[in-house]
């Protein structure tokens, strides 16, 4: 049966290991061990090479012992965002969290120790399970490169489960968002500021009108847009020549992404036009967006479980993009779970130890009641 304290320690242990995009390296060998340690066939696949990381995804495989020979997969990143090197966890009033200098990590490591006590209660109480595939990915916070690099094809799976959202254990993703990003660049010219400016074109200025016109921030219930970085300019007393602005927009509605991205470009593009300025751009999908029936396997054995824990369940969506995109648009119904992170991506972030053990609960009730 689980065992609480475990979960807690193992938690408390994993967050202090520094784990930044395409730094996962001490991670992936505590996992490694993990992993072969609860008996599972383990390797690590290339993912590392093709994304210019220390490490690669490490992929555990453990075999049925039962006469159910499909084989589930049960995901989580290693990679955590930044301040990472120095993380000092504590524990007050049942909430961990950190001294206030770093981040926690609990995107994702809570993922990982729950997967990590579902392993151990398995091998423990000798549960029968289906196969199961585990994978810990790499640089999931940067871009999904893990996932997209990771050969699922290969592996046959039926379905999947990503622990790896905001909100209480019990509300699942069924619904993720497309993404589009990437660069627009304005070229003017040059000329001195003080001498001759009016023969000079400021590509600041010229993105300024564009922008002034753009809709942008939460443009709808399932839509926003961002301008998150603008360079360009050498000096106060040269006309800026040119500047780049790292735009992206994210949608529920595939539909209204393509619309607001043309509107976006339409825009720039006109602007440049009229002011004899010159307009390119680099922006184009790097995630796509998914949405699960309440019929799907995976939804229904959640839901189960849930009801088993006496856990409300909620099916949600999300503007976040994860892992679930990558492997839902390769066609494997995959679920993501919300597993009680809070404040993520700062360094007040927290989880409680009552989401923290949810979350392996959850898993063991999937398995115990594991149904085709």
């Amino acid at each position: 049966m689980l065992d609480q304290k475990r979960v807690i320690d193992n938690f408390m242990e994993m967050v202090k290991i520094s784990s930044p995009s395409k730094k996962e390296r001490k991670m992936a060998d505590y996992l490694t061990k993990a992993l072969n340690d609860l008996g599972l066939e383990v390797h690590e696949d290339n993912a590392g090479k093709i994304q210019g990381g220390n490490c690669g995804n490490i992929v555990g495989f453990l075999k049925s012992n039962s006469k159910n020979k499909k084989t589930i997969f049960i995901s989580s990143h290693m990679d955590t965002v930044v301040p990472c090197e120095a993380i000092f966890p504590i524990i007050e009033n049942d909430i961990i969290k950190t001294d206030g200098t770093s981040v926690l990590g609990g995107d994702d490591k809570a993922g990982v120790a729950a997967i990590l006590e579902l392993l151990r209660v398995i091998k423990e109480d000798k549960l029968e399970h289906p196969n199961l595939l585990i994978i810990f990915t790499i640089a999931e916070e940067i871009g999904l490169l893990g996932a997209k690099a990771f050969e699922i094809e290969k592996y046959n799976v039926s379905y999947g489960l990503i622990l790896d959202c905001i909100g209480e254990p019990g509300n699942v993703i069924v619904k993720g968002p497309t993404c589009a990003s990437g660069k627009i660049k304005i070229t003017g010219k040059a000329a001195h500021a003080g001498g001759e400016p009016e023969k000079g074109i400021n590509a600041l200025f010229v993105a300024a009108k564009a922008i002034v016109s753009l809709r942008a921030g939460r443009v709808d219930f399932e839509t926003t847009a961002n301008i998150g970085k603008i360079t360009g300019g050498e000096a106060s007393n040269i006309v800026m020549p040119e500047l780049e602005m790292s735009y992206e927009v994210r949608s529920l509605s595939k539909e209204k992404l393509e619309n607001l991205l043309k509107e976006t470009l339409d825009i720039f593009e006109k602007v440049c036009k009229e002011e004899g300025a010159h307009f390119s751009h680099t922006i184009k999908k790097t995630v796509f967006g998914y949405e699960l029936g309440s019929d799907e396997e995976v939804v229904k054995n959640i839901k189960r479980a849930c009801e088993k824990l006496s856990l409300p369940f909620v099916q949600t969506s999300t503007p976040g993009a994860s892992d679930a995109n990558v492997y839902n648009t390769k066609n494997i119904p995959t679920l993501n779970l919300a597993i009680g992170m809070s404040k993520v991506h700062t360094v007040e972030e927290f989880i409680s130890i009552k989401d923290l053990i949810s979350n392996a609960n959850i898993l063991i009730e999937f398995i115990k009641g594991y149904k085709e």
